[in-house]
């Protein structure tokens, strides 16, 4: 690959993921091609492989490569096939990113009512396992963050419906900017934040697992409102 070390500015995971774009809308990245691997890339564009991991999962969430436990990210899918994006920049709109919060709502209320009611003991266990890694000894890092991200993943699954999991895994991979923004507030104590928000996920989990639709939705309903509010954003579930 014939890569171009980028400049520092923000929004690095999304430009880097624009670039690996292109290289393959430019042929010299084929169907079927491994990308170079975490610590190559990162050495290439010149940034931390945190940086390198978050482009890549942006890649994955618009279907573009797939990864393959221990053997890495493989492309599936033309770059230039269209796909549902949400542009990365435009989350520093306040109006889009209290658009993405309602979506969010929409979509994850009605799919913790529906894991509640449908998940089978495999896709519950799912659920059962982000949360145990969430509480983890690296929770205030990248593995809590893919871990909270994998939860929501996991309930979106429990529904039984392919497409809400589909659209689920692609919004909640975009809230990681959510996520950070929390963290990097002025004034907040991120443990104490950790902690709140865990105990949020402890609360749905609690439902879903007591077959409970209505304290399911109750309670995803409750966590996505307050982090709405953890980034300055009100928003409503009860519409």
């Amino acid at each position: 690959m014939a890569l171009d070390t980028l400049d520092r500015r923000p929004h690095l995971p999304s430009r880097i993921a624009e670039a690996i774009q292109r290289e393959i809308a430019e042929g010299r990245l084929q169907l079927g091609d491994r990308l170079p691997g975490e610590q190559i890339l990162a050495v290439t564009f010149g940034v931390s492989r945190n940086v390198v991991r978050e482009a890549i999962a942006r890649l994955r969430s618009d279907g573009v490569v797939q990864s393959r436990q221990g053997v890495g990210a493989f492309v599936v899918r033309s770059a230039a096939t269209p796909s549902l994006r949400i542009d990365l920049e435009a989350l520093n709109d306040r109006v889009l990113f209290t658009n993405v919060f309602e979506l969010r709502a929409m979509l994850e209320v009605r799919a913790a009512g529906l894991a509640a009611k449908r998940g089978t003991p495999p896709q519950r266990a799912a659920i059962t396992a982000a949360l145990h890694r969430m509480r983890g000894k690296e929770k205030r890092g990248d593995a809590g963050v893919d871990a909270d991200l994998d939860f929501h993943r996991a309930v979106a699954l429990a529904t039984g419906n392919d497409y809400i999991a589909k659209v689920v895994s692609f919004v909640s991979e975009h809230m990681r900017e959510s996520i950070f923004a929390t963290r990097m507030r002025p004034g907040v104590a991120i443990d104490t934040i950790v902690d709140i928000t865990i105990a949020e996920h402890e609360d749905i989990h609690a439902a879903i697992m007591a077959g409970s639709p209505n304290a399911a939705r109750e309670a995803m309903g409750r966590h996505i409102t307050n982090a709405a509010q953890r980034v300055g954003i009100t928003i409503s579930t009860d519409d």
